[in-house]
């Protein structure tokens, strides 16, 4: 069960009522193609850029952030699941603003860490009625560059998905090769392993 904030489940529960302005929040972290070093860019679904604080997915820690707004930012929903499934999170932009260039030519996005907050507005005051909330963590699985044709609108789709779920999904080969474990002090663990799963053991009986 997710753990949120009791002014986020006031907004919420009082939604009938009052009504309700939801907004979304993405922080994608990648790597400079011009200098290596890790940069990081806001999305939001409002129409005008906004400074705001959120705690961050990663270390925990209220962090002061700017987002940009205006870019016609969609996002697939979120699955809310309890089994190891896998979620894949679809986000998109438009092309032609130059904070979309930017993230997509000039930041390297392989496996960059993605954070997806969600926060309410009161519909009244239009003024945040709590903090964003981290509802989604993950890293980018794709980021495909799609020009259109002369008369249609391109739009950026970058797909990212559960961190946590896919780092259980990895496969390491060191783990289970004789040559990556005999680098630590002659470990020969892994020496039998490529013909162990074709010995005949010969069990209650003289071989």
């Amino acid at each position: 069960m997710k753990n949120i904030t009791s002014a986020f489940l006031a907004a919420l529960t009082g939604a009938r009522d009052t009504g309700l302005v939801p907004r979304r929040f993405v922080w994608i972290t990648g790597k400079s193609f011009d200098t290596g070093d890790v940069a990081s860019i806001g999305l939001w679904t409002g129409d005008d850029d906004i400074d705001i604080s959120v705690i961050s997915g990663i270390t925990g820690v209220s962090e002061g952030r700017t987002y940009y707004g205006g870019l016609n930012l969609q996002l697939s929903p979120i699955a809310r699941t309890a089994d190891l499934t896998v979620q894949t999170v679809t986000i998109t932009i438009g092309q032609i603003a130059p904070v979309a260039q930017q993230l997509l030519r000039g930041y390297d996005l392989r496996l960059a860490p993605v954070e997806i907050h969600d926060m309410t507005f009161d519909p009244v005051t239009r003024q945040p009625s709590s903090a964003p909330e981290i509802s989604f963590l993950g890293i980018a699985d794709g980021a495909p560059i799609k020009t259109p044709v002369v008369g249609q609108d391109g739009d950026i789709e970058i797909s990212a998905i559960s961190a946590a779920i896919a780092m259980l999904e990895r496969n390491n080969p060191a783990k289970s090769s004789y040559e990556g474990q005999k680098r630590r002090s002659g470990d020969e663990f892994g020496l039998y392993s490529s013909t162990v799963a074709n010995w005949q053991i010969p069990w209650g009986q003289k071989a």
